[in-house]
């Protein structure tokens, strides 16, 4: 089955988009999420490293995006926003199985932060293991009502790929349809109905 990589969302770290107040920033190239996080990292040179992390994302240089997450984490450990943001980078750098091993020791700490398990299932995704990542995204939906819309949007859109990538069309237009209802961004919308024309294509 052909690899669509372009059709996923890769989240880097998330945290509730109407709790920061904070613009979202999509590299059109990577469709990359990024979000700034203010009020969930509590110590400020850890959340200074994370925003310096951030940046070096947005410049494509993971390598030391990672480092500077790395430093955050050894001054605020077992923060599950930090902890992504390094297995996404590891992801980035092609460390795919390091990437998914941060990502269940981050379930392992917290399992109801729901954009960990976005992030496993794209990375399962890019394995092609889509039994694997419709599995986590799964769980993942069961804590998504409690986090935003704008999250459980993007899970929704992952859950829909993971099920056309797997041959399940008719399910992928289900959760697609989902995404698009619930969600409030126009820039995401207008990802999520090509992926609903791709749905609709194979069914």
């Amino acid at each position: 089955m052909k690899k669509t990589l372009f059709l996923i969302f890769v989240i880097f770290v998330i945290s509730c988009q109407e709790k920061s107040g904070k613009k979202v920033k999509v590299k059109k190239d990577t469709k990359e999420v990024l979000f700034s996080v203010d009020n969930e990292i509590k110590d400020k040179t850890a959340k200074n490293l994370f925003h310096e992390g951030l940046e070096k994302v947005d410049e494509g240089n993971y390598e030391e995006a990672k480092e500077k997450f790395i430093e955050a984490d050894k001054i605020e450990a077992k923060n599950p926003i930090i902890l992504n943001g390094i297995a996404q980078t590891e992801s980035s750098l092609g460390n795919m199985e390091k990437a998914i091993q941060i990502s269940l020791n981050v379930i392992s700490i917290d399992s109801n932060y729901v954009e960990t398990y976005v992030n496993l299932g794209q990375n399962y995704m890019q394995r092609q293991d889509y039994v694997k990542a419709k599995e986590i995204l799964f769980k993942g939906l069961r804590f998504a009502n409690k986090t935003s819309q704008y999250t459980k949007s993007i899970l929704l859109l992952n859950l829909a790929v993971a099920h056309r990538e797997s041959g399940d069309c008719v399910n992928g237009l289900k959760y697609i349809n989902e995404a698009i209802e619930i969600s409030r961004d126009r820039e995401f919308k207008d990802y999520a109905e090509k992926i609903k024309r791709k749905c609709e294509d194979c069914i």
